[in-house]
């Protein structure tokens, strides 16, 4: 890692931002409404957790609004931990796998506030969700939320037509983004391939995620059931574009 003392991180974390958004346009307002919620529930949060945090955009925003909160990001992605440890200050950012059991062995002892993510748990197999929403309900104190936004399938087998609707309003979402010039998922990825000063975090990236395959697409009835199962007293959809939904759920 001899060449990363001449890297832009704070580029990279936007240039990230500008992607993302290519995908959810409204994702700054989407953060903000995650930040009231937390706040409107619990307080200024004391503990608050990052899930799948990639570059620490969401921690970022949290530590703005929350200075005195302990902030900690969790991924498995070294070269996505390295941008939010560069960038990202006040925060703790650790590695650990969602797919395995005791991944929540990093949060340290004791329960926290509000856990928070966005734009990741999809990759996650139906089954393990139900798991991570146990590990959840254990870490998050009574009174305390869980907010995700991310896309969830309306069901393609439980409403099909509409299902196809919301896929199609996705897609023209992202479609529309992309024609207007913002940088997509592979492009980015391949920029970051580019650079030699990364080529050590992106072999471990490659190590870590191995041959990942993803069975089923996850849907919304799969999130709630998962919330409601692992004993979240209430779990609802606060907001809904296509089929990216912010789902909140209170402990």
């Amino acid at each position: 890692m001899s060449h990363q003392e001449n890297v832009d991180w704070q580029a990279w974390l936007t240039r990230w931002d500008d992607q993302q958004a290519g995908y959810l346009p409204d994702r700054e307002e989407q953060f903000a409404t995650m930040l009231d919620v937390v706040e409107q529930i619990t307080g200024p949060p004391a503990r608050l957790v990052d899930l799948a945090c990639g570059p620490g955009s969401i921690s970022a925003r949290s530590l703005r609004r929350w200075p005195a909160a302990k902030v900690v990001g969790v991924d498995l992605d070294p070269f996505l931990l390295e941008i939010a440890r560069q960038t990202v200050t006040g925060a703790r950012f650790e590695a650990t796998d969602l797919r395995e059991n005791g991944w929540d062995a990093v949060l340290g002892d004791g329960l926290v506030d509000a856990v928070l993510s966005a734009t990741a748990l999809h990759w996650l197999e139906a089954d393990r969700l139900g798991e991570v929403a146990r590990d959840l309900a254990r870490r998050i104190r009574p009174g305390g939320v869980f907010l995700n936004a991310d896309t969830m399938r309306l069901g393609p087998t439980e409403v099909p037509r509409l299902d196809a609707v919301a896929v199609r309003l996705r897609n023209e979402i992202w479609e529309s983004s992309h024609a207007s010039g913002v940088e997509d998922w592979a492009s980015w990825w391949d920029a970051a391939r580019a650079e030699p000063a990364f080529a050590e975090l992106l072999e471990r990236r490659e190590a870590a995620f191995g041959q990942r395959r993803q069975g089923r697409e996850i849907t919304l009835r799969d999130s709630v059931e998962a919330l409601q199962k692992a004993g979240f007293a209430e779990v609802a959809v606060l907001g809904q574009v296509a089929d990216k939904h912010l789902l909140a759920a209170i402990r």
